[in-house]
């Protein structure tokens, strides 16, 4: 596999400011967000990535641009948000470096968008549309979610989920499972942590095993399940086969999951399959998992997100 590919991945979502523990009492701001570390993440493996999401013009806002650009990621379609301030969330890393949140997120930037803002967009030919759920808090930004991946869906995207749940941002959990379950039909990819995937079930009064089967009933055709230093699981409606971890000192494990999935997609682009293709060849799936695997276990072994997350060189 080489570096280069030519299909665009473009992620839709947050973008804010972690606040990392540093130096003992001191906080370390590193730009980070889910799906703005997935176009990095994308971005810094040799591919072509956008990031659709709204930025404050506080210090911070513009600090998270300039990060993004540096980074190769295309803001054009970034609008920002002047009376709006950024998203923070401060990290807390345990004995077993696992992270723990605390978000700042009362009517920031990233959540104050609307389709509006992004009618300038011009879907690729043949792209990648990649999101989680943290876009599905309330109801405003619910409903600019739901349309941007309606219309990425119409435009022919393969469409990937990291649902990547955040209960404390949630003002209501009764809302929780409907939301993230209605897009799980227009969804090609979806990718959970063990805990995720056991939290969705015992909302649905299911199993774990009759969950993922409901979810390739609705046309879901790949699943990735982490579980910490635990085997990745490669589901599909065939089969399933377990990817081992490689043994690393962790450092921080922020943006694992973002340089996992985003290793996967950026594997699948450089494959150029098409939506109708994705499980029709499972080696070429395993190959996918195995180079984003080596890309979250080697972001563990660095500080932050973004500055953690391997160019291709580094994994390949």
């Amino acid at each position: 596999m080489t570096e280069q590919t030519t299909m665009q991945l473009t992620c839709f979502g947050e973008a804010l400011m972690d606040l990392l523990p540093h130096d003992g009492e001191a906080l370390l701001p590193i730009v980070g967000g889910a799906p703005a570390n997935a176009a990095v993440g994308f971005a810094k493996l040799g591919g072509h990535s956008a990031f659709l999401g709204g930025l404050s013009n506080d210090a911070f806002g513009q600090n998270i641009a300039k990060t993004l650009q540096h980074y190769g990621v295309d803001t054009a379609h970034c609008p920002v948000i002047k009376a709006a301030n950024t998203a923070l969330a401060v990290v807390q890393l345990d004995e077993h470096k696992e992270r723990q949140f605390s978000f700042y997120r009362q009517q920031t930037a990233d959540i104050s968008v609307s389709m509006d803002d992004f009618n300038e967009f011009n879907w690729p030919q043949s792209g990648i549309y990649h999101f989680c759920s943290n876009t599905l808090t309330d109801s405003s930004i619910t409903s600019t979610h739901m349309e941007l991946l309606k219309q990425a869906k119409a435009h022919g995207q393969i469409i990937s989920f990291d649902v990547n749940l955040r209960l404390n941002l949630w003002r209501d959990l009764a809302d929780l499972p409907a939301r993230v379950e209605a897009c799980f039909s227009l969804c090609d990819i979806l990718k959970f942590s063990l805990e995720e995937l056991e939290y969705l079930s015992q909302a649905a009064s299911l199993s774990t095993e009759r969950y993922i089967q409901r979810l390739c009933a609705l046309g879901v055709q790949v699943i990735l399940v982490s579980d910490g230093k635990n085997p990745v699981q490669l589901i599909t409606s065939q089969q399933t086969h377990s990817i081992a971890t490689p043994s690393i000192n962790a450092v921080d494990t922020t943006g694992a999951g973002d340089s996992l999935i985003s290793g996967f997609l950026f594997a699948l682009a450089h494959q150029q399959l098409e939506q109708s293709q994705l499980n029709a060849n499972l080696e070429k799936l395993i190959d996918a998992a195995e180079f984003a695997v080596k890309c979250g276990a080697f972001t563990c072994t660095k500080l932050g997100a973004m500055p953690a997350l391997p160019t291709y060189d580094e994994v390949y």
